[in-house]
């Protein structure tokens, strides 16, 4: 664990409480006590008492047979408190189903966290349905649609200073991984209006993407489409899977009171 902050408004208890729930990954739901203890660089009893409070307030659950540590439903609660919460969220999801009836594509919506982009909403292709959900998950900025979109929109120098931080790893042998084609391909999208990706984060699958705008005229988050290559079939379909997407965008972005606001 890193040295814990020297502010006095911090409380060291809740730093290591919240450390704890952050151990917790995909590659690794479920953890002992001494996997904590080597994660943290916390004693094994410390961080038993800590995870015996969180189990008695429903944050973790423990496995009595195993003596492994899972996240807890009262983890599940907040996830949906905040995701109902979320304007954009709530006025984007109406879209997202009737673009995946329409044209049997998956549709996402993803801000920016970070060095990141962050799924705020999805919904699965009935054609191809995930065993998982991406809500909460985060993928790359430079090899997808929508981070293709949150970079664009920052702006150069804003957007430079942002990849200065950022490693440009080769996920496929598509992915751009040289720093000036990427600005030539971020201002693309600018003058276009929308970003594609074609197997750039995972072989097999493309996306298309476009801006959603707040009140201000600001780029808020990203919509896209996104599927298998034999359901997407970008080449062919790029000029209306965007003539689509943007009006959709739009109207999002309407409801958001970006149409008002610049009239």
């Amino acid at each position: 664990m890193k040295s814990e902050q020297t502010n006095p408004m911090i409380t060291q208890s809740v730093t290591r409480a919240l450390a704890i729930l952050s151990c917790f990954s995909d590659e690794q739901p479920e953890l002992r006590v001494i996997d904590f203890s080597k994660k943290l660089n916390l004693t094994q009893s410390n961080v038993s008492r800590l995870l015996a409070t969180m189990v008695s307030l429903g944050y973790v659950e423990k496995d009595e047979f195993s003596g492994f540590y899972r996240l807890g439903h009262q983890i599940i609660t907040l996830g949906g408190i905040a995701l109902n919460n979320s304007e954009i969220r709530k006025l984007a999801l109406p879209e997202l189903f009737d673009l995946e009836r329409r044209l049997g594509l998956g549709a996402n919506v993803a801000v920016l966290k970070s060095q990141s982009m962050f799924y705020l909403a999805h919904v699965d292709s009935h054609r191809s349905p995930r065993m998982y959900t991406l809500l909460g998950r985060s993928n790359p900025l430079y090899n997808t649609g929508i981070g293709k979109v949150l970079l664009a929109h920052l702006g150069r120098d804003e957007a430079s200073a942002l990849l200065d931080r950022i490693e440009l790893t080769a996920y496929t042998d598509r992915t751009i991984t040289d720093r000036t084609k990427l600005m030539e391909e971020l201002e693309r999208v600018r003058s276009r209006g929308y970003a594609t990706e074609l197997e750039e984060l995972a072989l097999g699958r493309a996306c298309i993407a476009a801006p959603l705008r707040g009140r201000s005229g600001k780029v808020v988050a990203g919509i896209s489409l996104s599927g298998p290559l034999s359901d997407i079939r970008l080449p062919e379909r790029e000029r209306e899977l965007a003539g689509v997407l943007i009006e959709v965008a739009d109207r999002i972005s309407t409801k958001m009171g970006y149409v008002t606001a610049r009239m």
